[in-house]
């Protein structure tokens, strides 16, 4: 790979290494590998996923190059412009009816991406688990929230009653169909481009963690994104178009499982993301995640209070408790 280093890129929580470099001629990013044998694992899930997306039409980065014993890519230069900037001026302008044409045409690509992205989907490229089931939710999002966050973070022991609530909450996934559709696992601002690279305008990265799984989880992952915070009547009116949208693409059936799945899988998404923000900001010292972590905490407050406040009383109450004692100690 001869390339020309010309500016380094700051990863948000990712142990990679990024850079923009000038490969034959062309702007392109270079990503290094994290540290040890997962590394080595997540850059090669990255290669064989990122060909399987591109081979379906999916609007990804193109991989230019990559070196299976260092673990390096050289891929696609899409430029700068996250989603995330995008709608944060246009809510800064209050251009509330763009905001939600633009979140259409995103979720225009997550629709074309589930259903084409798991056509052919091979689990054998997962660097991580090939499906997403109760058990990885039980580990990497209840139990994360619990550890990570609950304990790890606000520095709080968990009552039994709410940990065999939220075992109840795991034990749905297993009701839901997880085997047929492409799931990208981070389905969120900061993880879509505004490229002019790609017909749709729009472009998908970080999809390395990819597998199979359920509809709503990314469509939750996006319309419950800390770092938008969108209206939670915004967030629904959206999740109804994502909706219209898979009945138009002839998914009727999937579409009425997955307004089943939106808030169990929203609250698990949530969970998940307070897992990781509350690790990120005291573990790995990365101050940035520490301004999302209320409208997190908040939006799983909500998302609580709206389906499950009889069937999960205890976690709402906690998640309640939880908030104020953030708000007493200003952390």
């Amino acid at each position: 790979m001869q390339k020309r280093v010309l500016a380094s890129i700051t990863p948000d929580g990712s142990e990679r290494s990024f850079s923009r470099v000038s490969w034959k001629g062309m702007s392109a990013i270079k990503i290094e590998p994290a540290p040890g044998e997962d590394g080595l694992k997540e850059a090669l899930s990255f290669y064989r996923i990122g060909h399987h997306l591109m081979e379906k039409a999916i609007p990804v980065p193109e991989i230019y190059d990559f070196d299976s014993s260092s673990g390096i890519l050289v891929v696609q230069d899409l430029g700068s412009a996250m989603l995330f900037d995008k709608l944060l001026d246009l809510l800064e302008m209050e251009a509330l009816s763009s905001v939600k044409r633009l979140y259409c045409k995103v979720l225009e690509v997550l629709v074309l991406m589930q259903k084409k992205g798991g056509a052919g989907f091979d689990a054998s490229w997962c660097w991580q688990s090939g499906v997403y089931d109760a058990r990885l939710a039980r580990e990497k999002e209840t139990n994360y929230f619990l550890n990570a966050f609950v304990k790890g973070y606000m520095g709080c022991q968990v009552d039994q009653k709410v940990v065999r609530e939220l075992d109840w909450l795991v034990a749905q996934v297993s009701n839901f169909t997880c085997s047929r559709f492409f799931l990208h696992r981070d389905f969120q601002s900061r993880n879509i481009m505004i490229s002019t690279s790609h017909p749709a305008g729009i472009a998908v990265i970080d999809f390395q963690a990819g597998r199979l799984g359920p509809l709503g989880y990314d469509a939750a992952s996006l319309l419950n994104d800390p770092y938008i915070d969108l209206d939670f009547d915004v967030r629904k009116e959206l999740f109804m178009t994502y909706v219209d949208l898979l009945e138009k693409a002839g998914m009727a059936e999937d579409a009425s499982e997955v307004i089943r799945q939106w808030p169990v899988l929203s609250a698990l998404r949530l969970m998940q993301v307070l897992g990781a923000f509350g690790f990120l900001t005291k573990k790995r010292s990365r101050p940035f995640f520490h301004a999302y972590i209320a409208p997190a905490l908040r939006g799983l407050v909500w998302i609580l209070a709206d389906n499950f406040s009889h069937k999960m009383p205890y976690t709402l109450q906690f998640c309640q408790h939880l908030e104020k004692m953030r708000s007493i100690r200003q952390i």
